[in-house]
């Protein structure tokens, strides 16, 4: 019995013994490099995005909404060319976990997810989904700080954040905190900053003897007159962005004041507390009392809006000047060669007057990645994440694969046809969307240069100058991207839930109909009881020392 128990014992220490000279041969023999050596170089072209194929790859769960133009032609990012070769470049394999739905639904899930604690690695969205913002989710203990590691080990980003003080200001909290790895529009190629707005049927414009509407009392003719002679819905919008909502994205700016927390002079104010947010309300009650607004409105998805503009059952809507425009008017124009859609400028009260709030935004979108942390390869992530900074990862990113969705032509990406005339038919949104990340937020830089080939369309063109024209106006309303306490964020978040839910309920009744104009002063007061002031105090607070950074 004793000689058999000694005899497996020497056997086990045998096995031991080979497996350890194994891992040693293997130690010795690797490369001195990092796993990650793409990501981790200086950012030059000779450095950057070289293979490391010594190791397996690292897996890392990404959690991230899918884009609409993604959703209509890919299942996943994994699905995505340029994701590949991300992939192969940095030495990581992404699994995606992509939550069913935008909005709302995407917020629900988000929520669940965080409440169970069962964390991808890494999230990929707007910070403002956050409620509480990426200090609470630190505080919680959700996700990591990455200072040390961007300083270790993005010399890319480091680089950008060192040569633009601006920047770096916006993506930090006032303890000089980062909690998030952002997407930039920054450098000569990083200067487009509005991308949406209203859109309308130019051609039943044209055919009614109207103009482009720029005041509200001339949207109003202008619904009117479709509703009367043309039988459809006049203005159609969906829930993500229900009117009068914090997401809203129709007529509150023309009133003077901001859909959510906006700046007066250094002051911060909420514009659902402002005098004139009643005669919003006002407008649109009549408007839907009218048939002026679509019905269905608050309960639309995006697909139901898209539907109604492109089978011709809406005249007009928000939208954007590439996934939107670029897709609506090519599928209109195959049923009806006649049809166009126009951009509108941002809509004012009074002629002559200059648009203050249009839909643009700083230097860095609010939108980027944080590393969770259950995540066990935080270099890796961050590596990987930086190697989209490179410039090889930045081309990669902005215009896919070099040779087969654009080439350089005088120094310059130009798609190719695989983009440009898709061969299934694809929008150029939705052929760009399935072969690389460009057309809408992601981590690293946007790269101006894609839009102008993205916006081929003479309308799509006219469009950028049309929202663009004021855009200079918004820098004095909008607030930067701030930053807030744990503290304040806790608190803050527990505030907004409470307003946010009430305010989209109380703004929907009173512009259906079902409430009175008269009960929204009573709202005010149920904003108050909720701690909307305090809300104002938190976010006039961290403005202030915005300002003192």
């Amino acid at each position: 019995m004793k000689k058999r128990i000694f005899t497996r014992i020497a056997l086990l220490l045998a096995i031991v013994l080979m497996f350890g000279g194994i891992a040693t041969a293997c130690s010795s023999g690797k490369s001195e490099q990092p796993a990650n050596n793409a990501a981790s170089s200086s950012g030059t072209k000779e450095n950057a995005g070289k293979d490391d194929t010594s190791a397996e790859p690292v897996q890392l769960k990404l959690w991230h909404p899918l884009n609409p133009n993604a959703q209509a032609v890919v299942q996943s990012l994994s699905d995505v060319a340029m994701v590949q070769e991300w992939e192969k470049k940095t030495n990581v394999k992404f699994d995606f976990e992509h939550p069913t739905g935008t909005g709302a639904d995407a917020q629900q899930q988000f929520g669940v997810m965080v409440a169970s604690n069962v964390l991808p690695d890494l999230i990929v969205w707007n910070m403002s989904n956050f409620q509480g913002g990426p200090a609470k989710l630190y505080q919680d203990g959700t996700i990591i700080k990455l200072n040390d590691l961007i300083d270790q080990h993005a010399p890319n980003l480091k680089k950008i954040l060192e040569e633009n003080p601006l920047i770096a200001k916006q993506i930090k909290a006032d303890n000089g905190d980062i909690y998030v790895f952002p997407n930039l529009k920054v450098g000569d190629h990083g200067k487009y900053k509005t991308f949406s707005g209203q859109m309308i049927r130019k051609d039943w414009l044209d055919e009614l003897g109207l103009q482009l509407p720029e005041t509200i009392d001339e949207w109003e003719l202008v619904l009117k007159t479709i509703k009367e002679k043309k039988g459809v819905i006049p203005y159609t919008s969906e829930k993500d962005t229900l009117l009068g909502s914090k997401s809203s994205m129709d007529f509150i700016g023309a009133y003077g004041i901001g859909k959510d927390f906006y700046l007066n002079g250094d002051k911060i104010q909420y514009g659902p507390l402002q005098p004139a947010f009643k005669d919003y309300l006002a407008r649109m009650q009549k408007w839907y009392q009218e048939g002026l607004i679509d019905p269905d409105y608050a309960s639309n998805d995006n697909k139901a809006k898209e539907a109604k503009i492109t089978s011709g059952k809406a005249a007009s809507t928000f939208g954007y000047i590439g996934g939107s425009m670029g897709a609506w008017l090519p599928s209109l124009q195959q049923a009806d060669p006649k049809a166009m859609l126009s951009a509108v400028q941002y809509p004012v009260l009074n002629k002559g007057d200059e648009p203050k709030f249009t839909e643009t935004g700083w230097d860095y979108s609010n939108t980027g990645a944080v590393i969770t942390s259950a995540n066990k390869n935080p270099e890796a992530t961050i590596k990987a994440l930086d190697y989209l900074f490179s410039e090889e990862g930045a081309m990669l990113k902005n215009f896919g694969i070099d040779g087969t969705t654009y080439t350089l032509v005088d120094g310059q990406p130009k798609f190719t046809d695989l983009i440009m005339k898709n061969p299934d038919g694809l929008p150029i949104g939705q052929a760009m969307a399935k072969n690389f990340i460009a057309n809408y937020p992601f981590p690293g830089p946007d790269d101006d240069r894609y839009n102008d080939q993205y916006y081929s369309l003479d309308a799509q063109k006219e469009a950028v100058k049309a929202y663009a024209k004021f855009a200079k106006n918004s820098a004095s309303v909008l607030i930067p991207p701030v930053s807030l306490t744990p503290e304040e964020a806790s608190e803050f978040s527990k505030i907004m839930t409470d307003v946010d839910t009430y305010r989209s309920e109380i703004v929907t009744k009173l512009i259906m109909g079902t409430s009175s104009l008269d009960s929204f002063d009573k709202a005010i007061e149920q904003f108050k009881k909720m701690g909307i002031e305090r809300a104002i105090e938190i976010q006039q607070a961290a403005f202030d020392r915005f300002n003192k950074r």
